[in-house]
């Protein structure tokens, strides 16, 4: 487990009654949470003057619901737990995206809505941000189709109903949803319940019925290969992943969603895994495996080169949030934290031999001429020699993520993304998110020019947040990653130019600066004065040709279009 689950229970007072929002606030430092995110409006200005009494949590206000969402995910990836606050119908909607986003990702955030009053609810009165239609359960049965669970406060259940939704979200991994009527959320209720945190359990029978039956298969394994996923790095479990991993000499790989949970110099690593899409040897070292287990893992087309990977048989061993099991049959439900254990003390009685990894040829130094404009290659070149060690590099979806996914990373580094929801314009935010959760780590954004166009006000958040990342905007005037999918002379393909090194500085002020480059000479320059200079948000527009594209699209590309037959 996280260390966040050492904390003793707060006491936000000595009273027995503590209001709705100080009841909340009281969980939310007791997960691990600071800092709030969201947009204010009318029906969550009671629950937000309550939550401001909670000493330690900290608003954090974005300039819509969209961005404070996408920033939320990204916090309760590194986290637990985040929290997004938002109106009722107008604010909620806005954010939806960003829910759903956090559902495909596995990312915990609780989404905390502020609605209308008890008697105009039951009223059905006709009240705005509504549809005018006296029925006020549309939103909230919207949101129940992407969370773990849903709940509408009452003054009755207020403090059993906050925990649930805490619980859920932290338990899963997932998004939860919680509705505050506006005149609840300075109701009194009891204290009591705080004195205790909140905690889930494994079923100690399925537990055991899994650690029994995955031991038989690995004690006299000879080529086990863990393929570990996303769950791993949700949960905090990458410093127990690389211990396992090491007592037990078990080969590793990693899906693109779970890069950098182990460390690339780990003697267990054996490379990033996406079935054949990746020209690494992973798809061959699984495929000759005698036991696969599953880690936290999510098989989505492009994760597992769309289908190309070896798929789970009945005796594959899985590992997901709250359930263990073989193959599609759960044994019942087991956390991941106690499944990784029990998978440990597995491993711990293997006979076979440990894995030894084959040696690395050591790459040469590419060269670029300085005076060459700039290309794809370059820049990915150009970036892995310049990157330094313990940051969190974040691409978002297209030719960012792609051309990110295949670049080496330095040691200790977090590499974050959404390429299972791939919904352009999530990573601008994300730094926000992870720049607040962990601010030993600096952000590096990677970023197409199409989807920085969807969130680059969040570029003020960040900078008022004392935030100082380094953004790399790749600019080839559009959607590059569609153009190599289907219709590269398509006009909606392309999008309006921008001037950004006019932009940057009226969104961010004297605390960012923006310099354009267009040769591989340049580049390198301005990343060297962008990593030497950690007290400003250093943006840098590379302009790139629209058809040029990373290797990986291209695989990418090759198989989405065999996929479609």
């Amino acid at each position: 487990m996280t260390a966040l689950d050492e904390r003793p229970a707060s006491r936000p007072t000595t009273t027995t009654t503590v209001s709705v929002a100080e009841y909340l606030g009281a969980r939310l430092l007791q997960a691990g949470v600071t800092d709030l995110f969201g947009v204010p409006g009318d029906f969550n200005l009671d629950l937000l003057d309550g939550l401001a009494t909670v000493e330690g949590l900290a608003w954090v206000g974005s300039p819509n619901e969209l961005g404070a969402g996408y920033a939320a995910d990204a916090y309760a990836r590194v986290r637990g737990l985040a929290v997004l606050v938002t109106t009722y119908g107008v604010g909620e909607l806005s954010a939806i995206n960003a829910l759903a986003g956090a559902a495909a990702e596995d990312a915990p955030l609780l989404h905390v809505v502020g609605s209308p009053r008890r008697a105009a609810v039951e009223a059905g009165a006709l009240v705005h941000h509504t549809l005018a239609d006296g029925e006020f359960g549309h939103f909230s049965r919207a949101a129940a189709e992407l969370t773990v669970v849903t709940e509408t406060l009452t003054l009755e259940r207020a403090a059993e109903q906050i925990d649930t939704v805490v619980l859920a979200a932290t338990t899963h991994r997932r998004p939860a949803y919680l509705s505050v009527p506006q005149d609840l959320a300075l109701a009194r209720i009891d204290a009591g319940p705080l004195e205790h945190r909140l905690t889930a359990a494994s079923d100690p029978a399925a537990l055991h019925a899994f650690e029994s039956r995955v031991t038989e298969l690995l004690v006299d394994a000879q080529r086990p290969v863990l393929v570990v996923g996303q769950l791993v790095a949700r949960f905090g479990l990458g410093a127990d992943l690389a211990d396992l991993a090491a007592r037990a000499g078990v080969a590793v790989v990693t899906q693109l969603s779970a890069r950098g949970v182990l460390d690339p110099e780990h003697p267990s690593f054996a490379g990033d895994h996406a079935g054949t899409m990746l020209d690494n040897g992973t798809a061959e070292l699984v495929a000759a495996a005698d036991v696969v287990v599953q880690v936290g893992t999510l098989l989505t087309s492009e994760l597992t080169g769309f289908g190309s990977h070896r798929r789970p048989g009945a005796d594959t061993p899985f590992l997901a949030a709250t359930e263990a099991g073989f193959g599609a049959t759960a044994t019942g439900r087991v956390l991941l934290p106690d499944a990784l254990a029990a998978l440990d003390r597995a491993l711990a009685g293997r006979r076979g031999p440990r894995f030894v990894r084959a040696g690395r040829p050591v790459a040469a130094t590419p060269v670029h001429a300085p005076d060459a404009p700039l290309t794809q290659a370059a820049t990915w070149d150009l970036l892995a020699a310049a990157l330094p060690e313990h940051t969190a590099l974040l691409a978002d979806t297209g030719t960012a993520y792609w051309g990110a996914a295949a670049m080496p990373l330095p040691a200790d580094t977090v590499f974050g993304g959404q390429p299972v929801w791939s919904s352009i314009g999530y990573a601008l935010p994300a730094v926000l998110g992870q720049g607040l959760a962990d601010r030993t780590r600096r952000p590096v954004l990677v970023i197409g020019d199409g989807a920085a166009q969807m969130t680059v006000q969040e570029l003020s958040t960040i900078a008022a947040a004392g935030l100082a990342p380094v953004v790399l905007l790749l600019d080839n005037r559009g959607y590059t990653i569609e153009r190599a999918l289907q219709s590269p002379r398509a006009s909606y393909n392309d999008v309006a130019a921008w001037d950004w090194c006019a932009l940057v500085p009226a969104l961010t002020g004297d605390r960012g600066r923006a310099v354009s480059v267009r040769t591989a000479g340049e580049l390198s320059a301005a990343l060297a004065d962008a990593f030497a200079d950690t007290t400003h948000l250093v943006f840098v527009q590379a302009h790139l040709d629209a058809d040029d594209t990373p290797p990986l699209i291209d695989a990418l590309a090759r198989l989405a279009t065999a996929a479609k037959g």
